[in-house]
């Protein structure tokens, strides 16, 4: 059992914060003077601004405090590196610049009013060029819609027994050859017109529409096509007892 006088001099080195209490490691600046337990209470109760604190001696003297003590207290070792990065954490934080919002000058946009009319054309124009793209490339609010914009719609066609049509005839098809880079691009549209002119008026798999040798870039480009004239509703679709049968549009 510990002696009386080993659990007092246990309890003196408890410190105000419930911690055993950082050893005495004297720090002497023009903003503070005092130990590292003092400066981090007066850090933790903002009494003080580490921006005037230099941290390296801090850091150095607490480096010669470990190396000088032989019979060093592993405990408050342990505490004083902790209250050191504290101060460094906070020293840290407060050395990043923040974000101040530039005063207006009045003076400046005074200055640009009577100027202003020369940039009207400029600036319709851009109003124009900007209702222009938001056709092109946006859905209107409006109940008007436009042929890329209409659902894609297959009845009882799941999108399973497209993928399976889709897969057999990659397994048909033949590798592609390498094409040189600066060839042009193919064109959806005209793709589509080859598409619409080899579906018949009468259901009938696509195994028996596409026949010949044909490579897999071939097939995306087929399959895409027919996929649009589904959802344009220029081709129609629907699945049989056993196959997923396709045909042109009624009114194409």
């Amino acid at each position: 059992m510990a002696k009386k006088s080993e659990l007092a001099a246990e309890r003196a080195v408890v410190g105000p914060l419930g911690v055993t209490s950082p050893p005495e490691i004297h720090i002497e600046c023009e903003a503070f003077q005092g130990s590292l337990g003092a400066l981090f209470l007066c850090v933790h109760d903002h009494k003080i601004d580490l921006l005037d604190v230099p941290m390296a001696p801090i850091c150095e003297a607490y480096f010669h405090y470990v190396l000088a003590t032989t019979d060093t207290d592993l405990e408050q070792a342990a505490v004083a590196l902790a209250a050191l990065a504290y101060l460094l954490e906070r020293k840290a934080w407060a050395l990043i610049p923040t974000e101040q919002e530039e005063p207006e000058d009045d003076a400046l946009s005074i200055a640009a009013e009577p100027y202003a009319h020369l940039f009207e054309p400029a600036v319709r124009n851009l109003l124009e060029r900007r209702e222009e793209r938001d056709l092109l490339f946006f859905r209107w609010s409006e109940n008007v819609r436009h042929p890329y914009e209409l659902p894609f719609d297959t009845s009882d066609v799941q999108i399973g027994d497209l993928a399976g049509v889709l897969e057999r005839l990659l397994a048909r098809a033949v590798p592609d050859t390498m094409e040189p880079l600066g060839k042009p691009r193919r064109s959806l549209a005209e793709q589509m017109l080859v598409v619409l002119r080899a579906l018949p008026l009468e259901f009938s798999s696509l195994d028996s529409i596409v026949v010949g040798e044909f490579t897999r870039s071939e097939v995306v480009w087929w399959f895409l096509a027919l996929l649009e004239l589904i959802r344009l509703g220029q081709a129609r679709v629907r699945v049989s007892e056993y196959d997923v049968l396709f045909a042109r549009g009624a009114e194409s």
